[in-house]
């Protein structure tokens, strides 16, 4: 086979048109690449299974949770760490302390007094600490074994002396040989699940295979970053800094590991955001805008309110982005009620008037049709037209917009996952919009700009985003924030309460419902799980209706309701025939009730911080005084219970998500499925934002080819790049 060299050209390299992944190759020399990346030489990438001790069982486990090949087996790395030199000694342990322990297990043995327990005894070089089980104990009789070096955490109890009751412990050496084999001091403790466990590859198991592994394969590992990058940023070699990860010489050397393999994630996934930008601005499209006339700025003039400074501005941007040759790809970002929907009807309206067509794509049949509604209210009197297009949209109703959209007699269509199917065609597809956007995975806002002719793109999304997120997540895009609601919007008053104060709770209700307001009562869960014993929405719903609102129309919609029955429930509150709304998350984004004036949410500290903000601003829009009340059963001193206080005192989206972020990561803020962002193994979204920003310089510099790069170099990145893996060493391992 020749060699493969991408050669310079334009914007870093060429552009390949023909590869929906990546464009910076050489066209001429595509199949080479190609026929190069489908026969890898390399060993590290061989499967999983060949590695000593692994087979196809345990390879079968591993690969549920990501783990393919040999390469991603060495990039599975500790949770955390055991410093045997640094733990407290078993004599210096005090009452109700947290504490971890490493012991040898002594002795073991069924106890029998009024109450039968197991007991293990582990020692130390200091003394003994027996580990006590009431419960679970045939399971701990056949784990734990005499000779066994063990972890164990817990706090520390005064029973004739120290002692832990039902201890977290891990094995940490099977027996002395195996302690032998371990010659440092810094021993990893690594994520497993229950199916690795079910094939012994606790944390224990992960440590047979990879330490071999180790040996043999981290000087094979290839190494996207180029060699003059890592020389300007002084990372150490990439077999190196894995070796450290897993077997550190002290835990300073951890962390230089830790940022050098932190880097590199955010250097790979950085080079691949910014070759989706460039790829898209190296589009020239078809359209163009005619200026706005008379029956535009009639419909500017129509709107019953006045537009904030924050949205006059962000139309301008969008504007001036519709006006360039080049397609937008823009974000807009705004506060619950600040007015996104208005400012995507009127670009929207600007295609339209110009002669193209535009789409606004929602994830719910709800937050469509209420797009629907309040859209062809706005555009009422004008020439455009807008059609509706759901799941639930009928065959005869259905086939007609399909015609007419294809026929380039609709202007504007607002629909759901619907608007994807293969046999909705347009006419002229200029603009789309996507509402929601973490909603919906990368692949699915593709498919849509596919159906035009490189149209221009907007994202809307109502979840304030964090810089280090909107750096990653959506780095290819520009922004525009919306950081004022309208004139005369009262903030929400919260409060948080228990649950014995229900009784006054539902007398502020009730008495809301008087004034002739309405209610949403939020519950976490449809149904009663067995796991989590929480009130479900349609148990409370019964009672609720029965007990405490006999007097009231109570309805109820969660999304396990038939799409009809749950249209139907929605419209009927809407329209002020139901008073009080029991419902799911199902009402978490978009429903416009402007009558609704309280929001209820039982067991708030299942939610997270966003997603509470989310539910707050489902009230809250017009004139009226309005509140949300949390109710937690958490205590008072608890993390929870601190954490839904700071929600209580904060309406800042911004600030909320930043501390959502810290609490509970990427994942539950986002949605990663959804969202395309990658699960990083070492970088952290929340602390290494200075890594972000120095990540992103060098792959802009690189694509700018400010650095010298050997053919190897380009063929590896070339390589890289096209496969398309944002992330190669991902896994859902906890």
């Amino acid at each position: 086979m020749k060699k493969v060299i991408a050669r310079s050209e334009g914007h870093g390299w060429a552009t390949c048109p023909c590869t929906p992944t990546s464009l910076l190759v050489d066209t001429s020399y595509l199949a080479d690449l190609i026929a190069l990346m489908a026969c890898s030489e390399n060993p590290a990438e061989n499967e999983v299974m060949y590695v000593k001790g692994v087979g196809p069982k345990k390879a079968a486990a591993l690969e549920e949770v990501g783990i393919h090949t040999i390469a991603d087996l060495l990039h599975h790395f500790p949770r955390r760490y055991l410093d045997r030199s640094r733990l407290t000694p078993i004599a210096g342990l005090k009452i109700g302390s947290e504490v971890t322990v490493v012991g040898k297990v002594v002795t073991r043995g069924l106890l029998r007094a009024r109450r039968s327990y197991y007991e293990v005894l582990i020692a130390d070089d200091t003394g003994n600490l027996p580990l006590i089980w009431f419960g679970g104990i045939k399971y701990i009789e056949n784990r734990l074994k005499t000779g066994m070096t063990i972890s164990v955490s817990g706090t520390i109890t005064d029973f004739h002396g120290p002692q832990l009751t039902h201890p977290d412990f891990e094995i940490v050496f099977a027996d002395e040989a195996e302690e032998k084999l371990h010659t440092g001091r810094i021993i990893p403790l690594y994520p497993s699940t229950a199916g690795l466990k079910k094939v012994f590859l606790d944390s224990r198991g992960l440590r047979r295979i990879i330490k071999p592994a180790l040996d043999k394969y981290a000087d094979l590992l290839e190494d996207v970053m180029p060699a003059a990058i890592a020389a300007e940023l002084e990372l150490p070699p990439l077999a190196e800094s894995v070796r450290q990860m897993h077997y550190p010489d002290s835990f300073d050397k951890q962390q230089t590991a830790r940022r050098s393999l932190a880097l590199r994630e955010l250097f790979r996934f950085a080079l691949l955001v910014i070759d989706r930008r460039a790829r898209f601005r190296k589009r020239t499209k078809p359209h163009s805008l005619t200026r706005p006339d008379q029956e535009y700025a009639a419909i500017v003039k129509r709107l019953p309110f006045k537009l904030t400074q924050a949205q006059r501005r962000v139309i301008g941007e969008i504007f001036s982005d519709l006006r360039q040759s080049q397609p937008m790809q823009r974000l807009l970002q705004g506060d619950v009620g600040s007015g996104k929907t208005v400012v995507a009807t009127l670009t929207m309206a600007l295609l339209a008037h110009s002669g193209w067509q535009a789409a606004l794509m929602a994830p719910t049949e709800i937050l469509a049709r209420q797009h629907y509604n309040t859209i062809a209210t706005i555009l009422e009197g004008s020439h455009i037209k807008v059609a509706l297009l759901t799941g639930s949209t009928p065959a005869s109703e259905r086939r007609e917009i399909t015609h007419d959209l294809s026929a380039g007699e609709i202007d504007l269509v607002i629909g759901t996952h619907a608007l994807l199917s293969e046999d909705i065609k347009f006419d002229n597809l200029a603009y789309v919009v996507v509402d929601e956007q973490h909603r919906f995975g990368v692949e699915q806002r593709e498919a849509l700009l596919a159906k035009g002719n490189h149209p221009d793109l907007m994202v809307m999304t109502a979840t304030p985003i964090p810089r280090t997120l909107a750096l990653t997540a959506y780095g290819d895009l520009d922004v525009s924030l919306i950081d004022q609601l309208p004139e005369g919007r009262k903030p929400v008053r919260s409060a948080l309460r228990a649950a014995t104060d229900h009784p006054n709770i539902y007398r502020f209700i009730r008495n809301e419902v008087g004034k002739g307001n309405q209610a949403f009562i939020i519950y976490p869960l449809v149904e009663e799980s067995l796991k989590v014993q929480l009130t479900a929405a349609t148990k409370a719903y019964e009672h609720l209706r029965t007990d405490v609102f006999p007097d009231q129309n109570v309805g109820l919609i969660h999304g396990q309701m038939k799409r009809d029955e749950r249209r139907r429930t929605m419209a009927d509150f809407v329209e002020g025939r139901i008073n009080i709304m029991v419902a799911t998350t199902v009402v978490e984004v978009g429903i416009d009730i402007p009558d609704a004036t309280v929001i209820l949410i039982e067991h708030a500290e299942r939610f997270g911080l966003s997603q509470l903000h989310q539910l707050r601003g489902r009230v809250g829009r017009s004139e009226r005084k309005s509140y949300c009340i949390l109710v937690t059963e958490m205590e008072p001193a608890s993390a929870s219970y601190r954490r839904l206080e700071e929600f209580t005192d904060c309406t800042d989206g911004f600030a909320i998500s930043e501390l959502d972020l810290k609490l509970r990561g990427p994942g539950d803020l986002l949605g990663i499925r959804q969202s395309g962002l990658p699960i990083f193994r070492v970088a952290d979204l929340v602390h290494d934002l200075s890594l972000i920003l120095t990540a992103r310089e060098c792959a802009l510099k690189l694509l700018d080819n400010k650095y010298g790069l050997s053919d190897e170099e380009k063929v590896r990145l070339n390589q890289y790049i096209i496969s398309g893996r944002a992330f190669p060493f991902s896994s859902g391992v906890s």
